[in-house]
């Protein structure tokens, strides 16, 4: 073999062993590269969830924040009106209480809670009080029941209340009681 020959195969040999080498550089540096590649839309990924998470969060305690101001407006809301319809309610129901002061009915049921009273008092000694407005009917009634009565100096909107000092009992069968009551209750 002539060394031209032989300097043809060594360069052959040369080439394909710079091929060879040349292609395992090229396939290391695209293993390198895909991992890389891989790596970064593995982090890129994580941090766009990341991201999404938050936003999310943050979206929904604004919503939560808007709900909870719309839910507080419109109890607001409700509470007015109910407010304006109790405190119309009362006033209709004040109306028809004074004009049923009037009637004899209220003489009647005054009368029935005296005696009521009495009962209650038994032996025991008892103050029985009726509202200043309703002292023109004092001596009818003293006379219907049979008890002494006493006027009150403190206005308590009608009914009556009654004092058994011995058992430190109150009987309260005053109007406005009887309202605060059913106010409460509304």
């Amino acid at each position: 073999m002539k060394i031209k020959d032989k300097i043809e195969v060594f360069q052959r040999f040369a080439i394909e062993v710079a091929k060879q080498e040349g292609e395992a550089s090229v396939k290391a540096c695209l293993d390198s590269c895909g991992q890389e590649l891989e790596a970064f839309r593995k982090a890129k990924h994580e941090d766009m969830e990341r991201q999404f998470k938050i936003e999310e969060s943050r979206i929904r305690r604004q919503m939560n924040r808007e709900v909870s101001r719309e839910m507080l407006r419109q109890k607001h809301m409700v509470d007015d009106c109910s407010r304006k319809w109790q405190e119309k309610l009362m006033g209709r129901v004040r109306e028809l209480l004074a004009e049923y002061q009037g009637t004899g009915s209220y003489l009647e049921y005054l009368a029935a809670k005296i005696r009521m009273a009495q009962q209650v008092a038994g032996e025991d000694e008892v103050t029985i009080y009726i509202n200043p407005s309703d002292a023109g009917k004092k001596e009818f009634l003293e006379r219907e029941t049979g008890t002494r009565l006493t006027v009150s100096s403190i206005e308590f909107g009608g009914g009556i209340r009654a004092v058994i000092r011995s058992r430190n009992l109150l009987i309260d069968e005053s109007f406005v009681t009887k309202l605060e009551q059913e106010e409460a209750c509304l």
